[in-house]
């Protein structure tokens, strides 16, 4: 059997609202530590986006440096990885050869495509294991000399196919990605993978591997067959991901070819919660809550003024990220703008109003407010003709 971890989009160094998540971030490397020596696997994969950025700040890198020199230097497991969209394959690459030696393999040029490790399982079984850095199709196409690859489809085509014409013997095949794959469910931190064209990638370009390790979607899923699998990011990265369970995948690939994926969940030092409701509730609720260290975004539904609601929060959540309206995030249909604006012009300014109104507090006026505004609308028509 030859066993290894696959995890993914760690975004070191990132920020939520402005604040720092590396201890957040420490924590649960720490726990993917315990777990790799509860495991002991054979290779720990790591499908991109280690760094939330190119140029990742200076902690991040420590951190980073800390995980390699503790998983493979200490431990003796090696590590394998690719560059994401996030990263820089020059940086992250840095070295890359002399770590190899050392057992740290990081994918960084199209050509390392080409350039699979063969790493031993137990009782001399072997598997190969190949990893695609994330690059733009222009890339692919240079290094393989060809002028169709336009698509991230069309260029990870042409690439797995390459690597299936140059694999030699019956060795079980790991494919290390970071894609866009069709039908995977997406959230609202992953920033878009290509700009202009189709980015997704049919799954059948990943047929020819026994598992293909993916990295880019936040939500652990597999991506149109069993032994294609997103891990999801090591955190929530937003407020679309507080329902996912983070975890790594332990894959256990068999002597016969069946492929087992047991999804270990990493235990977070802080939760990502939503809170909504109206301040005076969600301040009452808030003396009596046991989590109050979590990170919190909050939607308020008050229909009224609402005053210092940031500060009223942050004084029982130190950890508050973000307070907004509810009712103020309407949707707004562009496309139909310039009839919009010419129906607006034939309204009154009463109808404008209790438009607006409804929109930011849910409910439409009632009639003693309606006489309040005419009353309003009436003395600033007579200032005007004063004037």
């Amino acid at each position: 059997m030859f066993r290894f971890i696959h995890t993914s989009d760690w975004h070191l160094g990132r920020q939520l609202y402005g604040k720092s998540l590396l201890e957040d971030q420490a924590y649960a490397l720490e726990r993917l530590q315990e777990l790799i020596e509860t495991v002991r696997p054979h290779a720990l994969l790591i499908a991109g986006d280690v760094f939330d950025r190119p140029l990742p700040p200076e902690a991040a890198v420590a951190l980073f440096d800390r995980f390699l020199t503790e998983v493979a230097g200490t431990r003796n497991i090696p590590v394998l990885l690719i560059p994401g969209n996030h990263d820089s394959c020059e940086r992250l690459g840095f070295a890359s050869g002399l770590l190899r030696d050392r057992g740290v393999t990081i994918f960084s040029k199209v050509e390392d495509a080409f350039k699979p490790v063969t790493l031993k399982g137990d009782d001399g079984f072997e598997a190969l294991i190949y990893g695609i850095p994330f690059v733009e199709p222009f890339e692919v196409a240079k290094t393989l000399e060809r002028d169709d690859l336009a698509t991230p489809e069309s260029a990870l085509e042409a690439l797995c196919e390459e690597i299936t014409k140059r694999k030699t013997g019956p060795l079980p095949s790991v494919l290390l990605c970071h894609a866009l794959v069709m039908g995977g469910e997406t959230s609202e931190s992953e920033r878009e993978i290509f700009i202009g064209g189709s980015a997704s990638v049919h799954p059948r370009v990943f047929s020819g591997f026994t598992y293909t390790a993916l990295g880019h979607l936040h939500k652990p899923q597999r991506a149109g067959a069993d032994t294609i699998r997103y891990s999801g990011s090591l955190l929530p990265y937003s407020k679309s991901e507080i329902s996912h369970e983070k975890c790594v995948n332990e894959v256990r690939i068999r002597c016969d070819g069946a492929v087992e994926v047991i999804a270990h969940h990493l235990p977070q030092l802080r939760r990502l919660r939503y809170l909504e409701g109206e301040l005076a509730e969600l301040l009452e609720k808030a003396s009596g809550d046991e989590r109050r260290d979590d990170y919190i975004i909050v939607g308020l539904t008050d229909k009224g003024a609402v005053l210092d609601a940031f500060a009223k929060l942050n004084h029982f959540y130190p950890r508050l990220l973000h307070v907004s309206r509810v009712s103020i995030a309407s949707e707004f249909d562009f496309s139909q703008a310039s009839e919009r604006i010419r129906a607006m012009e034939e309204r009154s300014d009463l109808e404008l109003f209790a438009d607006f109104f409804q929109s930011i507090t849910g409910t439409p006026m009632d009639d003693q407010e309606r006489r309040v505004l005419n009353e309003v609308l009436a003395e600033l028509n007579r200032g005007e003709h004063a004037l």
